[in-house]
């Protein structure tokens, strides 16, 4: 099978698309925003540096796109080489057999453009994150999302909440499964690195603060707690510069032993993964999301999940109070406050969280996910 991936160049992506190395399929890579390859990605066939302009950069560009983003949508391609233009061409040279985009708003609205010129081959969305759940409420978003939805043939979620919205939103395709965003863990070289529960003395944080994170509402509940977690070292990752200058007023005015690592420069992936083998408590505050993968991350190495619940998407992993909880109300400092001291003061919590978690881990291996994802590959229709 021929496959074009349209895709950013995340981990996650990487190790979705790493499930099909070396089982004789051609693999092409594709970035509608034509970011360098990610390393992982360097076995494929990818295309980079397509960006070109056609005429010299006209002074007010920035400035149309962003008070008037119809018209400058409009003009674009008189400007410079667009990503429908580009995936056009490609489609052409390569005739793949699928095409498969991850996320919504980069990815799929530039593929939609060229589809609709024509179409030899089968789409495959594959849903991340806040695609469907958060702009399906922006009037200028709606209307392109239904659009994509329309046309895709197959797709893949990672939660039920969002295979079920597409369904309401118009998409009368295949599921072809619900699965991880980044495929399953190998957890036989993950866990060696999972302390037992006993002897961790760390919280670690996500760091996101912008238009779907809130990791200062997770901070002003550490800050209200510093008598209580000052035993415990604090880590926040990849933090944004907010949250960087939030971390520096609170290391400045409490003896707290907080760290952390910045959205620019995020960790390696096996160290952060390392990072939750060491944390009793991993929290996670946001606005919007589907399932994240630090969540599924947290579950493998045994931290103990707080996490927010958009849209109940959080629900597929987390029974609230049994092996996990879920915060309603991302602007709740409070409760947030309060979850952290439930889990910190009852072990018997904790260790019944553990047991449950075990028994998901497994179901997050990467030979199961990978069979899953490999036998839906095989049922898509040429």
């Amino acid at each position: 099978m021929k496959i074009l991936f349209v895709s950013q160049q995340y981990i996650h992506a990487a190790r979705w698309i790493n499930q099909l190395k070396d089982l004789g399929h051609d693999i092409y890579v594709f970035d509608c925003l034509d970011a360098p390859i990610h390393e992982d990605l360097k076995w494929t066939n990818f295309t980079t540096g397509w960006q070109k302009r056609k005429i010299k950069r006209l002074k007010g560009e920035d400035w149309l796109k962003k008070h008037f983003p119809k018209l400058f949508y409009f003009i674009e391609s008189l400007l410079k080489v667009t990503a429908s233009e580009k995936l056009a061409q490609i489609i052409t040279e390569i005739k793949p057999d699928v095409i498969q985009s991850f996320e919504m708003q980069s990815q799929s609205y530039p593929l939609l453009k060229t589809i609709k010129k024509g179409k030899n081959f089968k789409w495959i969305y594959a849903c991340w994150g806040s695609d469907l759940y958060l702009y399906q409420n922006d009037k200028n978003h709606l209307p392109k999302i239904k659009d994509v939805l329309k046309h895709a043939d197959y797709a893949f979620f990672d939660c039920n909440r969002d295979a079920q919205l597409a369904k309401k939103l118009g998409f009368k395709g295949t599921v072809l499964g619900v699965f991880p965003g980044g495929g399953g863990y190998n957890l036989k070289e993950l866990q060696i690195f999972s302390q037992p529960i006993s002897e961790r003395r760390s919280i670690i944080i996500k760091g996101y603060h912008h238009w779907a994170g809130r990791a200062l509402n997770a901070l002003e509940a550490i800050e209200e707690l510093t008598d209580e977690i000052k035993e415990y070292d604090i880590y926040v990752y990849s933090a944004h510069p907010i949250v960087v200058d939030k971390i520096k007023a609170i290391k400045n005015a409490h003896p707290l032993n907080i760290s952390y690592s910045t959205r620019a420069h995020q960790l390696p992936h096996l160290e952060l993964i390392k990072k939750f083998g060491q944390a009793k408590i991993a929290l996670a505050i946001s606005i919007t999301d589907g399932i994240p993968n630090t969540l599924l991350e947290s579950i493998i190495m045994e931290a103990f999940p707080i996490q927010t619940n958009p849209g109940g998407a959080t629900e597929d992993y987390i029974i609230d109070g049994k092996n996990g909880l879920l915060i309603d109300d991302y602007n709740d400092v409070a409760a947030i406050k309060t979850a952290i001291l439930k889990a910190l003061n009852n072990p018997q919590l904790l260790e019944e969280a553990y047991k449950i978690n075990r028994v998901i881990a497994t179901k997050l291996e990467v030979s199961n996910i990978k069979k899953d994802v490999l036998n839906a590959y095989k049922s898509v229709v040429l």
